[in-house]
Protein backbone atom coordinates (compact mmCIF):
# COMPACT_ATOMS: atom_id res chain seq x y z
CA UNK A 1 0.00 0.00 0.00
CA UNK A 2 1.19 3.74 -0.82
CA UNK A 3 2.70 5.21 2.66
CA UNK A 4 1.23 8.57 1.63
CA UNK A 5 -2.26 6.77 1.55
CA UNK A 6 -1.58 4.95 4.86
CA UNK A 7 -0.25 7.68 6.15
CA UNK A 8 -1.54 11.04 4.81
CA UNK A 9 -0.46 14.54 5.65
CA UNK A 10 -3.25 15.70 8.05
CA UNK A 11 -3.88 19.65 7.64
CA UNK A 12 -2.40 20.61 10.92
CA UNK A 13 1.12 19.25 9.99
CA UNK A 14 0.69 21.77 7.21
CA UNK A 15 -1.25 24.39 9.03
CA UNK A 16 1.30 24.43 12.02
CA UNK A 17 4.62 25.01 9.92
CA UNK A 18 3.48 27.35 7.83
CA UNK A 19 1.59 29.67 10.59
CA UNK A 20 4.80 29.31 12.68
CA UNK A 21 7.08 30.48 9.69
CA UNK A 22 4.83 33.53 9.09
CA UNK A 23 5.09 34.46 12.80
CA UNK A 24 8.89 33.70 12.67
CA UNK A 25 8.96 36.67 10.02
CA UNK A 26 6.58 38.97 11.53
CA UNK A 27 7.80 38.67 15.02
CA UNK A 28 11.71 39.54 14.15
CA UNK A 29 11.91 42.84 13.69
CA UNK A 30 10.15 43.58 17.17
CA UNK A 31 12.73 41.64 18.77
CA UNK A 32 15.77 43.40 17.12
CA UNK A 33 13.89 46.68 17.61
CA UNK A 34 13.47 45.95 21.29
CA UNK A 35 17.01 44.66 21.71
CA UNK A 36 18.50 47.88 20.19
CA UNK A 37 16.40 50.20 22.67
CA UNK A 38 17.47 47.65 25.42
CA UNK A 39 13.69 47.29 26.51
CA UNK A 40 15.28 43.70 28.33
CA UNK A 41 11.76 42.85 29.50
CA UNK A 42 9.80 43.13 25.99
CA UNK A 43 12.83 41.35 24.16
CA UNK A 44 12.56 38.67 26.24
CA UNK A 45 8.89 38.20 25.89
CA UNK A 46 9.46 38.10 22.27
CA UNK A 47 12.20 35.55 22.42
CA UNK A 48 10.54 33.09 24.22
CA UNK A 49 7.67 33.14 21.84
CA UNK A 50 10.16 33.76 18.95
CA UNK A 51 11.33 30.16 19.77
CA UNK A 52 8.60 28.51 20.92
CA UNK A 53 7.37 28.88 17.25
CA UNK A 54 11.05 28.09 15.36
CA UNK A 55 10.69 24.70 17.28
CA UNK A 56 6.97 24.19 16.20
CA UNK A 57 8.13 25.24 12.52
CA UNK A 58 11.04 22.74 13.34
CA UNK A 59 9.33 19.72 14.20
CA UNK A 60 6.05 19.54 12.22
CA UNK A 61 8.45 19.48 9.22
CA UNK A 62 10.72 16.35 10.78
CA UNK A 63 7.48 14.49 11.63
CA UNK A 64 5.00 15.31 9.99
CA UNK A 65 2.58 11.77 9.87
CA UNK A 66 2.26 9.13 11.84
CA UNK A 67 4.50 7.13 10.48
CA UNK A 68 6.25 6.09 12.90
CA UNK A 69 9.09 2.92 11.65
CA UNK A 70 10.64 5.90 9.08
CA UNK A 71 10.79 8.75 12.05
CA UNK A 72 14.12 10.21 12.93
CA UNK A 73 14.45 9.66 16.95
CA UNK A 74 15.49 13.41 17.74
CA UNK A 75 18.92 12.83 18.97
CA UNK A 76 20.44 16.00 20.56
CA UNK A 77 17.91 17.96 19.01
CA UNK A 78 14.87 16.47 21.60
CA UNK A 79 17.80 16.44 24.06
CA UNK A 80 17.80 20.23 23.64
CA UNK A 81 13.99 21.46 22.68
CA UNK A 82 12.70 19.56 25.77
CA UNK A 83 14.57 21.38 27.81
CA UNK A 84 13.71 24.76 26.32
CA UNK A 85 10.29 23.72 26.50
CA UNK A 86 9.95 23.28 30.33
CA UNK A 87 11.72 26.96 30.58
CA UNK A 88 9.12 28.44 27.67
CA UNK A 89 5.95 29.01 30.00
CA UNK A 90 7.85 30.52 32.74
CA UNK A 91 10.03 32.59 30.56
CA UNK A 92 6.92 34.18 28.79
CA UNK A 93 5.16 34.75 32.10
CA UNK A 94 8.47 36.28 33.95
CA UNK A 95 8.53 38.54 31.08
CA UNK A 96 5.06 39.79 31.50
CA UNK A 97 5.43 40.28 35.34
CA UNK A 98 8.75 42.41 34.70
CA UNK A 99 6.81 44.06 32.04
CA UNK A 100 3.77 45.20 34.28
CA UNK A 101 5.79 45.54 36.80
CA UNK A 102 7.95 48.12 35.55
CA UNK A 103 4.62 50.08 34.21
CA UNK A 104 3.34 50.07 37.47
CA UNK A 105 6.91 51.69 38.61
CA UNK A 106 6.36 54.87 36.06
CA UNK A 107 3.54 54.76 37.75
CA UNK A 108 4.15 55.05 41.17
CA UNK A 109 4.33 58.90 41.69
CA UNK A 110 5.62 58.67 45.32
CA UNK A 111 8.64 56.43 44.72
CA UNK A 112 9.76 58.36 41.44
CA UNK A 113 13.17 58.41 41.05
CA UNK A 114 14.13 61.03 38.12
CA UNK A 115 17.46 59.89 37.87
CA UNK A 116 18.34 56.14 39.49
CA UNK A 117 21.77 55.39 40.60
CA UNK A 118 23.80 52.92 38.87
CA UNK A 119 23.51 50.68 41.78
CA UNK A 120 19.32 51.15 41.43
CA UNK A 121 20.11 50.34 37.32
CA UNK A 122 22.27 47.38 38.40
CA UNK A 123 19.60 45.82 40.90
CA UNK A 124 16.65 47.24 38.58
CA UNK A 125 18.92 44.55 36.15
CA UNK A 126 19.45 41.60 38.11
CA UNK A 127 15.72 41.08 39.18
CA UNK A 128 14.62 41.33 35.38
CA UNK A 129 17.40 38.77 34.43
CA UNK A 130 16.43 36.53 37.46
CA UNK A 131 12.82 36.74 36.31
CA UNK A 132 13.20 36.13 32.38
CA UNK A 133 15.95 34.11 32.23
CA UNK A 134 17.09 32.73 35.67
CA UNK A 135 14.21 31.38 36.91
CA UNK A 136 13.85 29.18 33.47
CA UNK A 137 17.20 28.23 33.78
CA UNK A 138 16.03 26.82 36.98
CA UNK A 139 12.90 24.98 35.66
CA UNK A 140 15.40 23.27 33.26
CA UNK A 141 17.58 21.81 36.09
CA UNK A 142 14.19 21.44 37.52
CA UNK A 143 12.91 19.10 35.34
CA UNK A 144 15.55 16.41 35.33
CA UNK A 145 14.54 15.70 38.93
CA UNK A 146 10.94 14.76 37.68
CA UNK A 147 12.00 13.53 34.51
CA UNK A 148 11.15 9.65 34.15
CA UNK A 149 12.55 9.42 30.19
CA UNK A 150 14.22 10.43 27.64
CA UNK A 151 11.63 12.50 26.40
CA UNK A 152 8.63 11.86 23.98
CA UNK A 153 8.13 12.36 20.04
CA UNK A 154 4.13 12.94 19.07
CA UNK A 155 3.74 13.53 15.17
CA UNK A 156 3.47 17.09 14.03
CA UNK A 157 4.27 18.52 17.41
CA UNK A 158 7.18 16.86 17.72
CA UNK A 159 9.92 17.05 21.21
CA UNK A 160 8.03 16.77 24.14
CA UNK A 161 8.93 16.64 27.67
CA UNK A 162 7.96 13.99 30.35
CA UNK A 163 7.18 14.54 33.98
CA UNK A 164 7.01 11.93 36.75
CA UNK A 165 3.34 11.26 37.92
CA UNK A 166 4.36 11.83 41.84
CA UNK A 167 3.57 15.33 43.55
CA UNK A 168 6.80 16.33 43.55
CA UNK A 169 6.40 17.66 39.84
CA UNK A 170 3.58 20.18 41.43
CA UNK A 171 5.98 21.56 43.38
CA UNK A 172 8.91 21.84 41.25
CA UNK A 173 7.30 23.27 38.13
CA UNK A 174 3.51 23.19 37.78
CA UNK A 175 2.54 25.42 40.43
CA UNK A 176 5.17 28.39 39.51
CA UNK A 177 3.57 29.54 36.89
CA UNK A 178 -0.05 29.83 38.15
CA UNK A 179 1.41 32.03 40.55
CA UNK A 180 3.46 34.46 38.82
CA UNK A 181 0.24 34.96 36.74
CA UNK A 182 -1.77 36.22 39.65
CA UNK A 183 1.08 38.67 40.48
CA UNK A 184 1.15 39.96 37.35
CA UNK A 185 -2.63 40.17 37.52
CA UNK A 186 -1.84 42.18 40.71
CA UNK A 187 0.15 44.70 39.07
CA UNK A 188 -2.26 44.75 36.07
CA UNK A 189 -4.62 46.44 38.45
CA UNK A 190 -2.67 48.31 40.22
CA UNK A 191 -1.51 49.90 36.69
CA UNK A 192 -5.55 50.76 35.84
CA UNK A 193 -6.20 52.02 38.98
CA UNK A 194 -2.94 54.42 38.92
CA UNK A 195 -3.91 55.24 35.51
CA UNK A 196 -7.14 56.30 36.79
CA UNK A 197 -5.99 57.74 39.75
CA UNK A 198 -3.22 60.26 37.49
CA UNK A 199 -5.43 60.20 34.15
CA UNK A 200 -5.22 63.92 34.00
CA UNK A 201 -1.23 63.94 35.01
CA UNK A 202 -0.75 60.63 32.75
CA UNK A 203 1.22 62.40 29.92
CA UNK A 204 3.29 64.44 32.23
CA UNK A 205 4.14 61.52 34.45
CA UNK A 206 5.52 59.33 31.40
CA UNK A 207 7.55 62.85 30.37
CA UNK A 208 9.13 62.98 34.20
CA UNK A 209 9.92 59.62 34.16
CA UNK A 210 13.31 57.82 33.18
CA UNK A 211 11.37 55.05 31.42
CA UNK A 212 11.74 56.62 28.20
CA UNK A 213 8.15 55.93 27.12
CA UNK A 214 5.58 57.48 25.76
CA UNK A 215 2.25 57.07 26.10
CA UNK A 216 1.69 54.95 23.11
CA UNK A 217 4.32 52.54 23.78
CA UNK A 218 3.09 52.25 27.56
CA UNK A 219 -0.49 51.39 26.12
CA UNK A 220 0.66 49.06 24.11
CA UNK A 221 2.42 47.24 26.33
CA UNK A 222 0.07 47.67 28.97
CA UNK A 223 -2.92 45.94 26.83
CA UNK A 224 -0.21 43.31 25.14
CA UNK A 225 0.24 41.87 28.78
CA UNK A 226 -3.44 42.56 29.16
CA UNK A 227 -4.60 39.94 25.77
CA UNK A 228 -1.91 37.49 27.15
CA UNK A 229 -2.52 37.13 29.95
CA UNK A 230 -5.79 36.45 29.77
CA UNK A 231 -5.02 33.66 27.95
CA UNK A 232 -2.13 32.59 29.74
CA UNK A 233 -3.66 32.77 33.46
CA UNK A 234 -6.57 29.78 32.74
CA UNK A 235 -3.93 27.71 30.64
CA UNK A 236 -1.56 27.61 33.15
CA UNK A 237 -4.74 26.64 35.77
CA UNK A 238 -6.11 24.25 33.49
CA UNK A 239 -2.60 22.46 33.12
CA UNK A 240 -1.84 22.52 36.79
CA UNK A 241 -5.75 21.16 37.21
CA UNK A 242 -4.99 18.24 34.98
CA UNK A 243 -1.48 17.45 36.87
CA UNK A 244 -3.20 17.39 40.03
CA UNK A 245 -6.14 14.80 39.30
CA UNK A 246 -4.31 12.35 38.21
CA UNK A 247 -3.15 9.22 40.58
CA UNK A 248 -0.03 10.44 42.06
CA UNK A 249 2.87 7.98 43.36
CA UNK A 250 5.70 8.47 45.77
CA UNK A 251 8.66 9.86 44.68
CA UNK A 252 12.16 7.68 43.80
CA UNK A 253 14.66 9.06 42.38
CA UNK A 254 15.84 5.62 41.41
CA UNK A 255 12.59 4.94 39.83
CA UNK A 256 12.27 8.00 37.68
CA UNK A 257 16.01 7.47 36.79
CA UNK A 258 15.98 3.74 36.61
CA UNK A 259 17.51 1.53 33.45
CA UNK A 260 14.67 2.78 31.25
CA UNK A 261 15.32 6.02 31.47
CA UNK A 262 17.40 6.97 27.84
CA UNK A 263 13.87 5.30 26.11
CA UNK A 264 12.75 7.40 23.40
CA UNK A 265 9.08 7.20 23.34
CA UNK A 266 7.59 7.74 19.60
CA UNK A 267 3.47 8.38 19.39
CA UNK A 268 1.35 9.00 16.68
CA UNK A 269 -1.60 11.45 17.38
CA UNK A 270 -3.71 10.83 14.20
CA UNK A 271 -2.98 14.89 13.21
CA UNK A 272 -4.43 15.95 15.99
CA UNK A 273 -2.03 18.81 17.81
CA UNK A 274 -2.41 19.88 21.44
CA UNK A 275 -4.35 23.24 22.05
CA UNK A 276 -0.98 25.01 23.63
CA UNK A 277 1.09 24.95 19.92
CA UNK A 278 -1.84 26.52 18.55
CA UNK A 279 -1.76 29.20 21.46
CA UNK A 280 2.02 29.39 20.93
CA UNK A 281 1.10 30.70 17.31
CA UNK A 282 -1.85 33.03 18.38
CA UNK A 283 1.02 34.55 20.86
CA UNK A 284 3.35 35.21 17.77
CA UNK A 285 0.79 37.01 16.15
CA UNK A 286 -0.19 39.17 19.12
CA UNK A 287 3.29 40.44 19.46
CA UNK A 288 2.94 41.08 15.77
CA UNK A 289 0.18 43.07 16.12
CA UNK A 290 1.32 45.06 19.30
CA UNK A 291 4.84 45.53 18.54
CA UNK A 292 5.15 45.45 14.67
CA UNK A 293 2.56 47.86 13.40
CA UNK A 294 3.75 51.12 15.72
CA UNK A 295 5.38 53.73 14.49
CA UNK A 296 8.56 52.74 15.91
CA UNK A 297 8.47 49.44 14.15
CA UNK A 298 7.54 50.86 10.75
CA UNK A 299 10.31 53.35 10.89
CA UNK A 300 12.78 50.29 11.51
CA UNK A 301 11.25 48.70 8.61
CA UNK A 302 11.59 51.59 6.25
CA UNK A 303 15.12 52.00 6.51
CA UNK A 304 15.83 48.15 5.99
CA UNK A 305 14.04 48.96 2.65
CA UNK A 306 16.14 51.60 1.96
CA UNK A 307 19.27 49.66 2.83
CA UNK A 308 18.60 46.97 0.20
CA UNK A 309 17.53 49.30 -2.20
CA UNK A 310 13.94 50.11 -2.53
CA UNK A 311 14.45 53.75 -2.30
CA UNK A 312 15.26 53.65 -5.58
CA UNK A 313 11.40 52.07 -6.09
CA UNK A 314 9.76 53.71 -3.98
CA UNK A 315 10.97 56.92 -3.44
CA UNK A 316 8.65 58.34 -0.38
CA UNK A 317 10.57 55.76 1.76
CA UNK A 318 13.11 58.24 1.97
CA UNK A 319 11.00 60.84 4.12
CA UNK A 320 10.47 59.10 7.49
CA UNK A 321 6.96 58.90 9.02
CA UNK A 322 7.38 61.38 11.49
CA UNK A 323 8.15 64.01 8.09
CA UNK A 324 5.00 62.31 6.50
CA UNK A 325 2.55 62.36 9.21
CA UNK A 326 3.58 66.41 10.00
CA UNK A 327 3.21 66.86 6.24
CA UNK A 328 -0.32 65.26 6.55
CA UNK A 329 -1.09 67.40 9.38
CA UNK A 330 0.27 70.62 7.82
CA UNK A 331 -2.29 69.69 4.40
CA UNK A 332 -4.86 69.09 7.25
CA UNK A 333 -4.66 72.50 8.43
CA UNK A 334 -3.62 74.56 4.92
CA UNK A 335 -6.96 72.45 3.86
CA UNK A 336 -9.02 73.45 6.79
CA UNK A 337 -7.81 77.21 6.55
CA UNK A 338 -8.89 77.19 2.45
CA UNK A 339 -12.63 76.48 3.69
CA UNK A 340 -12.46 78.75 6.32
CA UNK A 341 -11.76 81.50 4.00
CA UNK A 342 -14.31 80.24 1.52
CA UNK A 343 -16.66 80.08 4.12
CA UNK A 344 -16.05 83.82 4.75
CA UNK A 345 -16.05 85.09 1.74
CA UNK A 346 -19.22 83.05 0.70
CA UNK A 347 -20.85 85.20 3.94
CA UNK A 348 -19.52 88.06 2.76
CA UNK A 349 -20.92 87.94 -0.97
CA UNK A 350 -24.28 87.07 0.54
CA UNK A 351 -24.36 89.88 2.48
CA UNK A 352 -23.50 92.32 -0.42
CA UNK A 353 -26.21 91.11 -2.41
CA UNK A 354 -28.97 91.15 0.40
CA UNK A 355 -27.67 94.90 0.88
CA UNK A 356 -28.48 95.75 -2.71
CA UNK A 357 -31.63 94.49 -2.73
Amino acid sequence: MDESTSFPVSPAAVAVPLLALITLILDTPPLVWHIRNRHLAAASLVFWILLTNLMNFINALLWPTDNIATWWHGQVLCDIEVKLMTAVYIGVVGSLLCIMRNLARVLDTENTVLYPSKAQKRRQLALDLTLCFGVPCYFMVAHYIVQPSRYYIFAVAGCTPPVDRSWLKLVLIFIWPPIFCLVVVYYCVLVILRMHKYRKEFSSILVSSSSNLTKNRFLRLFLMSIALIIVFLPVQVYILYQNSIVPMLPYSWNLVHGYDWGDILLVPTGGVVSFDRWIQIAFGFAIFIFFGLGHDAQEMYRKWFLAIGFGRIFPSLRQSSQARRNLSSSLGSETSSVGSRARLLVKKLSRQSMSSL
